[in-house]
């Protein structure tokens, strides 16, 4: 059986965020299909002062990120946690053949499900409601064979 490219993914990003010195990452367990009623809000808990964060990561091929991705209990678990203060939430999604990975926020998803949007494309800067754009962060890093090596540090001072 091959690897799994989104597994490898997600050991990148727990692995660039341990390399952040005071930094708490935490790996949920994923057990297939919710086995014995186990369904994680996130692949991680991130603890970085002043925030903790709730990170799902998420890899796709093409130019768009279907939210339709993101389960009904990751969304609705991850807004809840969003709503106490010092806690952040989102999703990291890795667009395999743009070689563009993007934290975006669950509130912002949430938003753009409410207006009926049904994805985020690749080179989408945020989300753009009347004259004001939300923002996503686009994860800098430098590229290697496959993956990135993420600079987690300018993800905390940024997000």
């Amino acid at each position: 059986m091959g690897v799994n490219r989104g597994k490898q993914f997600e050991e990148v990003i727990r692995k660039s965020f341990e390399k952040v010195p005071d930094t708490s990452v935490i790996r949920l367990p994923d057990p297939t299909s919710g086995y014995l009623g186990v369904r994680n809000i996130s692949d991680f808990v991130v603890y970085h002062y002043p925030f903790q964060y709730f990170i799902e990561c998420k890899s796709v091929h093409g130019n768009t990120f279907p939210l339709s991705n993101i389960t009904r209990n990751q969304r609705l678990g991850m807004l809840e946690e969003a709503e106490k203060v010092g806690i952040k939430a989102g999703i990291i999604c890795w667009w395999v053949d743009r070689d563009v990975t993007m934290y975006i926020p669950i509130k912002l998803i949430q938003m753009m499900l409410e207006l009926d949007r049904k994805s985020i494309r690749y080179d989408q800067p945020g989300l753009k409601v009347a004259d004001v754009v939300f923002p996503f962060y686009t994860l800098k890093g430098k590229k290697k064979r496959v993956f990135f090596d993420y600079d987690m540090k300018h993800f905390f001072e940024k997000v």
